[in-house]
């Protein structure tokens, strides 16, 4: 699945698509750095050793027919109405389902055809390499695009967990935020590879070795079809992503519109959108 820093980027084009509905935009915009936390927070589990199920909310193979986003917002309906959180909460909440969107179509796109049920591997090591060396490469992409947009940083930092998710503490969410601040300070501590190397049991010079490889196109045996099918994945995500945003807020024609949301939350008025944003919210 995508890695934290590929899900900063995706969070970013996601909140720059401009066919976001622009009340959205501008909420999120409000509280950014709880929103670009929460894009990178369902992988918390890398530091609290939680099981996957418990901050991604599917297992593998995935169903197409059950979003996690919505497993979620089912498991903890005190989540599941933006207008009843506060701003920098619903941001928070907001960026995560962008991620479980990125991730359910990495497993669909990409990990199940090429690597759950690919017939090219010999055993199961070979194949986990491969995919985390691809993320290794993906990975590094992602951190050349960071260094153009230097505000990320003290965007994170900005970012204060308050009882944000009833499942991680906000201690972990914080060591969290800090570890992925240090990296991206810090370009010559960047733990990818360190960190899938050492899930795998292989050593990180054999994880190089195979995303050169990839990098090179000199992998054997080739896999047909995969840079279509990362194409794909991407379109597909981005556009998923942007209609768990719209879903979240009340935007979409499959769930509650805004009016009914926010009347469920009467005592944050102060919140509610413009007579006018309600009125062209679908």
């Amino acid at each position: 699945m995508p890695t934290p820093f590929q899900h900063l980027v995706y969070a970013k084009a996601a909140l720059e698509d401009l066919s976001l509905p622009e009340p959205i935009r501008r909420r999120l915009k409000a509280a950014e750095g709880a929103y670009l936390l929460g894009s990178t927070a369902v992988d918390v589990q890398a530091i609290t050793g939680q099981r996957r199920r418990e901050t991604h909310f599917y297992t593998l193979p995935a169903t197409p027919h059950l979003r996690a986003g919505k497993v979620m917002r089912e498991r903890y309906p005190e989540l599941s109405n933006p207008y009843c959180l506060t701003a920098e909460h619903a941001a928070f909440i907001s960026g995560y389902l962008v991620h479980l969107a990125w991730d359910e179509d990495w497993a669909w796109d990409v990990f199940s055809p090429y690597y759950l049920e690919g017939s090219w591997w010999p055993d199961r090591l070979t194949r986990s390499v491969h995919h985390n060396a691809l993320r290794v490469v993906m990975d590094r992409d992602a951190l050349r695009a960071l260094r153009l947009w230097p505000e990320v940083v003290p965007l994170l930092r900005s970012a204060e967990p308050q009882a944000w998710l009833p499942f991680v503490p906000d201690e972990a969410l914080r060591h969290w935020r800090d570890w992925i601040v240090e990296q991206l300070e810090h370009p010559d501590r960047i733990q990818t590879v360190k960190v899938f190397a050492e899930r795998m049991g292989v050593t990180p010079q054999h994880l190089e070795a195979v995303a050169r490889q990839i990098e090179t196109d000199t992998f054997r045996p080739r896999l047909p079809g995969l840079e279509e099918a990362l194409e794909r994945f991407e379109w597909h995500a981005h556009h998923d992503s942007l209609r768990a945003l719209r879903q979240y807020w009340g935007f979409d024609e499959e769930t509650l519109p805004v009016e009914q949301l926010f009347a469920a939350c009467p005592a944050l008025a102060s919140e509610q959108p413009a007579p006018e944003e309600i009125g062209n919210s679908r």
